[in-house]
């Protein structure tokens, strides 16, 4: 190893008794490079799902006086600001649901997995559900509401 493994103290000793790290044949030490390791493999979720997600234009809407052209969506500033703060909001979200999943996953299920969200669906959800900055079928509000209905049946059909 590079660093010698920390001398067990009563706190390090209640997580290792805790998560049962010795009788899994893993170390301390191990444990926490392993997990900053997995976040830094995860962190380019963080700016990959806000982008993925910020292209779908989200909430944003045109400005009142250009709001008749639907192209504006591609030339109005107000919806480009919008768009620039909703990918800001996505990227705070995703922090800390996957923060949440983590958490729950190691504390809850006694198991080191690292959970975010799923870009393969998120890509579906904005390139072909919603469209390119609101250009699909589906209106964003109503895509989200399907969305929010899934994960609710998800969780009591699990």
């Amino acid at each position: 190893p590079f660093l010698p493994e920390p001398k067990m103290s009563g706190v390090v000793e209640a997580i290792n008794n805790y998560f049962e790290i010795k009788e899994r044949g893993s170390t301390i030490w191990t444990e926490v490079r392993s997990g900053f390791a997995t976040f830094l493999t995860v962190c380019y979720i963080l700016a990959v799902n806000a982008r993925l997600l910020s292209e779908s234009g989200g909430p944003c809407e045109c400005s009142e006086e250009l709001r008749e052209d639907f192209a504006c969506r591609f030339y109005d500033p107000t919806y480009d600001n919008c768009v620039e703060e909703f990918r800001r909001q996505l990227v705070t979200v995703t922090a800390v649901s996957a923060g949440v999943a983590c958490c729950l996953m190691g504390l809850g299920a006694n198991l080191p997995f690292a959970l975010a969200p799923g870009m393969g669906l998120n890509a579906y959800f904005t390139y072909d559900v919603v469209g390119f900055r609101g250009t699909g079928n589906i209106p964003w509000r109503t895509a989200m509401a399907a969305v929010f209905i899934e994960g609710i049946l998800f969780f009591i059909l699990t």
